[in-house]
């Protein structure tokens, strides 16, 4: 149902339709063909599907997108069916690219060699208006644009922030450096006052010798 939404939506006329509409279809007309199970739909009468046939005049070269996720598994494993039960390809890179964004916003277009890929035992079959579908194309058989670099997605250790104190006019001692933060201004304050009880005791020294 999702990726029918998303194709029919597609088309500028069609952008409004919903699937609220497709039940709602589905309940007020008689005799429609068609039926949905949770989240698929099909036609009711199979029989009147178009038969799928081998493609005879195949072009030089198809288009087919694959998730950017998927893109290096492909590239060893080669492109396997995923959501559609079969691998579908294109004539046209623009309906190549508009059918990949329906699984993946910024899909990887992959250009498939038709004469190589049947060599490899690949049977093609026409879906549509410049579609094609396979069941397996060979990793070797197809090219695309170099692997994407992966993202570092380690990141840099945050400095460490000073500890605060939550009562006001206390501190907090620095284990780690062994020392203490003093007051500067006491600090000053003894330091003068210590000055001058020694320069006092040497003038009593003094007078007494």
């Amino acid at each position: 149902m999702d990726r029918l939404l998303k194709a029919v939506c597609e088309e500028q006329d069609w952008r409004f339709v919903r699937e609220s509409h497709i039940h709602e279809v589905l309940m007020t007309m008689p005799d429609v063909p068609l039926e949905v199970s949770g989240n698929r739909i099909r036609a009711t009468d199979r029989s009147q599907l178009p038969e799928r046939t081998v493609a005879a005049d195949l072009p030089k070269l198809l288009y087919g997108c694959v998730r950017r996720k998927a893109y290096a598994h492909v590239l060893e494993k080669g492109m396997a069916p995923a959501a559609d039960p079969w691998v579908v390809l294109s004539s046209d890179k623009d309906m190549a690219l508009r059918i990949g964004k329906r699984s993946d916003p910024k899909p990887v277009l992959l250009t498939v060699h038709c004469q190589k890929s049947m060599e490899q035992g690949v049977i093609f079959y026409y879906a549509g208006i410049h579609i094609f579908t396979a069941k397996y194309i060979p990793a070797g058989c197809f090219t695309g644009p170099a692997l994407f670099p992966e993202k570092d997605t380690v990141r840099e250790a945050a400095p460490p922030q000073p500890l605060k104190s939550a009562t006001p006019g206390s501190f907090i001692l620095d284990i780690e450096k062994g020392t203490r933060p003093t007051s500067k201004g006491k600090g000053r304050k003894k330091e003068i006052l210590w000055k001058k009880e020694r320069k006092h005791g040497r003038g009593k020294k003094e007078s007494f010798g």
